[in-house]
Parts: C-alpha cells; structure tokens; sequence
C-alpha cells in the first residue's frame, strides 16, 4: 500500500518509522513546504493526515477529488461532523479517531460496561481526568470526547460533556471533563466512578506515539476499500 503523510510533525515522523517496519511505503509526504491541496496527482493509495484542525476540511475535500481514502487524525474539529459526514457521502471512505491507540479503543469497550453496570445499581456519580503536554490545543482532548461518548451513551443521567465546575454545582446531567496541560505528557485518561460504598476507576496511560502511529496505520490498511465516514471504534466492534 503506498501512503502519503499530510503533516510531518511528531505523529507524522512517528507514523513514517512504523511504517519502514511494515511491507507499506511513503510516497508522498505533505508540509508547508510540500502543500497536499497543490498534488493533483500523487501517487498514493491512501492520506493518513495528523495536521491542523482548520486545515481538516479542506483535505478532505481535495482527497474526494483525487478519489482517495484518508485517515484523520487531526482533532479538535468535531463540530464540523455532520458537514464532514455530508460532504464526504459515500465518495470516498474515511476513518477517523481523537486517538488511534488500540488500548484507548478497548478502554472505551470497558468504560462503556462500567457505565451500564453502574447505571442499573444505581448511586454512583462519574467524570473524567485528562492530562496532555502544553502544546496541545484542543482542550478536552479528542480522546476524552471519545470515551466521554461511552459514558453519555451508557450511563442513565449523563447528557453532555461540560467542562465547568460550576455546572456540576447546578445539574447532575453533565459528564464533567478536567483537563492539564503540562510538560511533554503524551496522554493520560482516567475515568472515575465514585459512590458513598467506594470508588471505581480506569486509566490509561500513553508511553510513546507508537501505538498512535500503528493504529493510524492499521485504519489505513482497513479503509482503503471502504466508503463512507467511519469512527475507528467501529475496528473494535
């Protein structure tokens, strides 16, 4: 399979190691010295993008019209979603994921039965703890939208995600998320359920970008016959 990286910042230099490792190659890698909207022609297979979130639509605008598959690893333009959703319909396929750690996607399967488990005995209360390193701009992280998504799907009261203290003082619908930011954290994400009989967590703690990077490059290799807009939880379903 021949990729071309959009982004060659930590995560794209990463996903270039790991891939020297696998029977795939690099034939096109995309910085602000090699703009991917200016190839009308590369010769790839599939994008596996980690960039900026501005910069998310238009990429997969001009990946629909090279008619190739794309992963998106950017975050932080969830919002977008339904626009994205319609824009790409079924003319090319595209996965995405606020984290493509296999152990996140497996961790979200257990938050997702903790939450129904608790919901069905009832008095417990549950939030959320996320800590990235300093750079990170989007804040709650993608991830933690990811699992919080578990948490509101299965657990009975929960209805949005807010990250405001005094919200929490005022209505017990909102899954509260607390972000850090601090250092070079790569990322850490901690679920925390809590009653007056005990406390109940799960955790998981990044050590490096390369389970980051083989995700990304394991979503690659699973979209690139597909079409459509695909969450990379649906890997794990």
């Amino acid at each position: 399979m021949k990729i071309g990286l959009i982004g060659y910042g930590k995560m794209g230099k990463e996903i270039e190691q790991q891939i020297s490792k696998t029977g795939h190659e690099i034939t096109a890698i995309y910085s602000s010295e090699r703009l991917f909207l200016a190839d009308s022609s590369p010769d790839c297979d599939v994008f596996i993008e980690f960039s900026i979130p501005s910069a998310v639509e238009s990429h997969i605008e001009h990946a629909i019209q090279l008619q190739k598959p794309i992963v998106i690893g950017t975050t932080g333009w969830y919002d977008s979603l339904p626009q994205i959703r319609t824009l790409i319909g079924d003319n090319i396929g595209c996965v995405y994921s606020g984290n493509f750690s296999p152990g996140i996607h497996i961790m979200k399967k257990l938050v997702a039965e903790l939450s129904k488990n608790l919901s069905s005995i009832g008095g417990y209360d549950i939030s959320m703890i996320e800590k990235h390193h300093r750079h990170k701009k989007d804040s709650p992280s993608g991830t933690a939208h990811l699992l919080g998504s578990a948490v509101i799907e299965h657990f009975a009261g929960k209805e949005y995600i807010t990250t405001s203290p005094e919200e929490i003082l005022q209505t017990t619908k909102a899954l509260h998320i607390s972000s850090m930011r601090c250092g070079d954290i790569i990322g850490e994400h901690e679920i925390i359920a809590d009653s007056i009989i005990d406390s109940i967590s799960i955790s998981h703690t990044a050590k490096n970008r390369t389970g980051f990077a083989q995700g990304a490059i394991l979503a690659a290799e699973w979209i690139e016959h597909k079409k459509g807009l695909h969450e990379f939880s649906e890997f794990f379903s």
